[in-house]
């Protein structure tokens, strides 16, 4: 699920940029809390925990945060969920934003594991929340953890591209 379309020159874009690269933290916040509260009209106890695509811990040290941890918490309090990281990007792989389709696959493939690799997450649905989806290759790369430790994903970002 995406709250949105993302396209270029538009509010969501200047809204997103400012989260990602301006330090405007209060921007994920809101946009989760606007975002949960539009999911809880449709999803009632669908889920048991909220977690995130994690950044490397690299370019979290240089941003200062994750903004979909950010966006995860606005959706937590609307929702009444827990939020809680669950996967760690291991390794640390150049952008995606210039990548064609099959090179960000190739990108994150393996990228990512569990926090906890001994945890059980089986009969868990968790919903797996993001900023943007574009390919749908980081998403699927991160969620491959969840889904070998038993969950249920579902996902929600706040912008899909139309690519």
């Amino acid at each position: 699920m995406s709250y949105t379309w993302f396209q270029k020159d538009t509010a969501i874009q200047e809204l997103l940029h400012q989260l990602k690269y301006e330090g405007n933290e209060a921007i994920g916040l809101l946009l989760g809390e606007y975002y949960g509260k539009e999911l809880s009209q449709y999803f009632f106890g669908e889920w048991d925990l909220i977690t995130t695509v994690p950044i490397h811990y690299k370019k979290q040290r240089k941003r200062g945060y994750n903004q979909s941890d950010l966006i995860a918490e606005g959706m937590s309090l609307a929702l009444n969920i827990p939020f809680e990281p669950l996967i760690v990007k291991a390794v640390n792989k150049k952008s995606q934003t210039k990548k064609d389709r099959l090179e960000r696959f190739d990108n994150v493939e393996s990228s990512f594991q569990l926090l906890n690799p001994n945890r059980s997450l089986r009969d868990k649905n968790i919903l797996l929340v993001d900023d943007v989806v574009t390919t749908g290759a980081t998403l699927q790369a991160s969620s491959q953890p969840l889904i070998r430790a038993g969950a249920e994903i579902s996902i929600a970002t706040i912008a899909a591209t139309r690519s």
